[in-house]
């Protein structure tokens, strides 16, 4: 398949961190530039959903191919943003992201979308010791918006939900470890803490 289309999820209230989370320093650079770069290495075109009214942040140089998307209401969760950003894609497959998961690399995102290609599933996810995760995630767009629209009109907010419905591929920790050996896609940062604990 052509390279997959990116949803950086960006539209968080930062209500744990205690400020904005998204332009947080981390290693001299806004803390969602590392996830978003590492959208920009294995995806065609990167869209980032923000908050209705949120400003929108610096972008680090190179970032000719991001966009912006808004949520529909503001902090309704993961799901809602997903829905948000599909809308905004034309790829058959898009790569799903949070934006405060800076441990996800270009590598990484680039084995989930062989994976997808090859097995030709809804839905491809990580799978660890506690099970497969949803995020990052890899979807096929048309399937993903039609089941993520149902389920938000349902009253559902879990962006599992969605993952569950389209029933994964999960690679096994003997496949993404062979380009993530630490398991750096686990790092996200709920509070400042979490800032200082990254070893990467």
């Amino acid at each position: 398949m052509s390279r997959p289309s990116g949803i950086l999820l960006a539209g968080g209230a930062s209500r744990r961190f205690g400020r904005p989370k998204l332009v947080e320093p981390l290693e001299g650079e806004p803390l969602f530039h590392r996830p978003l770069r590492a959208l920009l290495g294995s995806c065609d075109v990167v869209v980032v959903v923000l908050a209705p009214d949120a400003p929108e942040p610096p972008l680090p140089e190179g970032s000719d191919r991001v966009s912006f998307a808004r949520d529909q209401v503001a902090y309704e969760g993961p799901l809602a943003g997903t829905r948000a950003g599909l809308e905004h894609v034309r790829a058959d497959y898009a790569v799903v992201i949070a934006a405060d998961m800076p441990g996800v690399s270009a590598g990484l995102v680039s084995l989930m979308a062989e994976r997808a290609a090859s097995t030709r599933r809804k839905a491809t996810v990580l799978r660890d010791a506690d099970g497969p995760r949803p995020l990052p995630a890899i979807l096929m767009v048309a399937p993903a918006l039609a089941l993520a629209r149902t389920l938000l009109d349902s009253g559902e907010r879990r962006l599992r939900a969605l993952i569950e419905g389209l029933v994964p591929d999960g690679l096994p920790e003997a496949v993404w470890a062979e380009v993530d050996p630490r398991g750096a896609w686990r790092d996200d940062v709920d509070v400042p803490g979490d800032l200082s604990k990254r070893t990467i």
